[in-house]
């Protein structure tokens, strides 16, 4: 990828896209960080600059390059040179950068302030907590013919803070004609957290076990994607930057809910309640992998008053706004959505990532849910208003 840089035109609209430059002028944005260290650190001058960790890897300056710079990689490889940090920091970067792992330490989301200071984790934005919900099997009176096998890929956040959204989603795939099976089969990390803070070697690392288990499933449709940021990792990180590819498909759960029976979306409809209203936050990964609108699509098709955000970046950024660092440039991230909320007073939100989902919970004080925990919900509602659908 790195040959890519000699293409940079210094035409800025990276810097103009920047959603941590829109609120931190002392940042010095997606060009500088990247390109321009780069070609300096190609000639061996590679010393960090400041503030480069308050890139948030939201991956929009790489959607607004003309000439495809991979801005935001340069800058994750800037991140990896900054000098060696206090070893509470490495603790707690090292910590961030497994999800995986993190999630089986009960408590820590409960931690005392105190340890939260020592530690340099955030003490305004909640940490993830486990949902504890029952899951009812979905019934259907459709008789869609089997369209194959799927592997529904359950990211580290779901697996360890959210299983019911699994199950949802399974439901919602099985009612729709598709035989699930689980992936992967061994508890681990597609590395998006680890890149995300200037550990690529890391990343890699923990990719690469995924990776062999995902290609080690034959005869599937597809894999499907239930976190925007994984869905970009497997479907474009993996391949340009890691040389991994995957044998079968990665398709998103919310584009392959769209292919869903027109019947479900009939039944749907029904029931859609008149007055209510929704926003739908497609993530900035999710905007870069593939566009943005597919939410507002979907739930308008289900009979949802739903409105796009107006926000680029809420400000999540994985681990970011669990950094104390990062906090302050995290909410003023998330005020423009705050303020939209407060203006449509929606019922609900819904966006593809678990992390953003707390973030925009917590800055918006409405809940915010996947979209496959939204249609999920839908279809049981109209379950008791239409016995018959």
């Amino acid at each position: 990828m790195w040959h890519a840089v000699d293409a940079c035109l210094k035409c800025t609209l990276c810097v103009s896209q920047c959603p941590v430059l829109s609120v931190n002028p002392e940042f010095p944005g997606p060009k500088a960080l990247g390109p321009e260290w780069f070609r300096r650190a190609q000639a061996g001058t590679d010393q960090a600059m400041p503030h480069v960790d308050d890139c948030t890897f939201c991956q929009l300056c790489e959607l607004a390059c003309p000439v495809d710079v991979p801005v935001a990689h340069l800058i994750a490889e800037h991140k990896f040179r900054v000098p060696r940090r206090p070893l509470r920091l490495r603790l707690r970067d090292g910590m961030l950068a497994r999800p995986h792992v993190v999630s089986r330490i009960p408590g820590w989301a409960v931690s005392p302030g105190s340890l939260r200071r020592l530690g340099r984790i955030a003490q305004k934005t909640p940490l993830p907590v486990r949902r504890r919900e029952v899951v009812s099997s979905l019934k259907s009176s459709h008789r869609e013919r089997s369209r194959g096998h799927v592997g529904l890929f359950a990211d580290c956040y779901s697996a360890g803070y959210d299983p019911g959204l699994i199950q949802k989603a399974s439901e919602l795939l099985r009612i729709w004609g598709y035989d699930v099976i689980p992936l992967p089969q061994r508890s681990g990390c597609c590395g998006a957290a680890a890149y995300a803070a200037g550990q690529p070697a890391l990343a890699r690392q923990m990719g690469r076990s995924i990776w062999v288990d995902l290609n080690a499933a034959t005869d599937l449709e597809a894999i499907v994607t239930l976190n925007a940021t994984c869905d970009g990792t497997l479907r474009d990180e993996w391949p340009r930057f890691f040389g991994m590819r995957l044998n079968t498909p990665v398709v998103p759960f919310d584009e392959l809910a769209g292919e869903a029976p027109n019947e479900f979306w009939e039944a749907l409809q029904t029931a859609a309640p008149t007055n209510a209203s929704w926003i739908a936050h497609t993530t900035c990964r999710g905007k870069v992998a593939r566009g943005d609108g597919h939410l507002v699509t979907l739930f308008r098709r289900a009979g949802f008053n739903v409105q796009p955000s107006d926000t680029a970046c809420c400000g999540a950024g994985g681990s970011y706004a669990f950094k104390a660092e990062h906090e302050d440039t995290a909410q003023r991230l998330s005020d423009q959505l705050r303020q939209q909320a407060d203006s449509e007073r929606p019922i609900g939100i819904i966006t593809d990532s678990g992390t953003c989902a707390i973030h925009i919970e917590h800055a918006t004080r409405v809940v915010t849910r996947h979209p496959a925990h939204w249609l999920y919900e839908q279809w049981l509602r109209c379950q008791k208003e239409v016995p018959n659908s």
